[in-house]
């Protein structure tokens, strides 16, 4: 199933928290890959609740497309007395998918909010090196708040909010990587 995690990592600073993690998926690539594109609407990843595709084009042999992501988060109350953040959220994600380096990347920024709060994420999908059935994910992401007084302490609790979104993230990858699997009675379908 998922996760074998080879390295996860949290640095502290004081302008801006970063999130690293990198994990392997017992899955090749070409499956990772299909089911990333297909990760949403799935039962354990409920914080999605739209995406609309801005753009789509292929150029290359690399896909690239642009989308809107409508999200829902809980967080703490308290930060809501310092940050004025509607529950539901708005993001930008770039994708490109690059057939011949086979090579996946997703780059995400927040826009609600984004004068105040910059949530800056990195989805990387590559074969595994040495072994061609599995798939390694690295996932890096920053935080960074623009109140001085409390920046230290919210980007803390956001980038808890964001670990904990990540992994279920990652457990929703793998409930649709399951299912395409099923579905399509074959773990080889759909090459890319």
């Amino acid at each position: 199933m998922i996760r074998q995690a080879i390295k996860k990592k949290t640095l502290l600073n004081s302008t801006m928290k970063y999130f690293t993690e990198e994990y392997v998926f017992d899955h090749p690539w070409h499956t990772v890959v299909t089911a990333a594109w297909r990760k949403y609407p799935n039962p354990l990843s409920v914080s999605v609740t739209g995406i609309d595709v801005l753009s789509q084009k292929v150029e290359d042999s690399v896909l690239k497309s642009e989308r809107l992501l409508q999200s829902k988060f809980d967080l703490p109350r308290w930060t809501s007395k310092l940050v004025p953040f509607s529950r539901t959220q708005y993001s930008h994600e770039y994708t490109e998918i690059d057939v011949d380096k086979r090579e996946m990347n997703l780059v995400t920024r927040n826009i609600s909010g984004s004068s105040i709060l910059k949530v800056d994420e990195k989805l990387t999908y590559q074969p595994h090196p040495t072994e061609p059935n599995k798939t390694i994910l690295r996932q890096e992401a920053s935080v960074s708040v623009n109140l001085p007084a409390f920046a230290d302490g919210l980007e803390k609790t956001f980038l808890k909010v964001y670990s904990k979104n990540a992994e279920v993230g990652r457990k929703g990858l793998e409930w649709v990587v399951v299912n395409l699997i099923h579905e399509h009675g074959n773990p080889i379908f759909g090459k890319i």
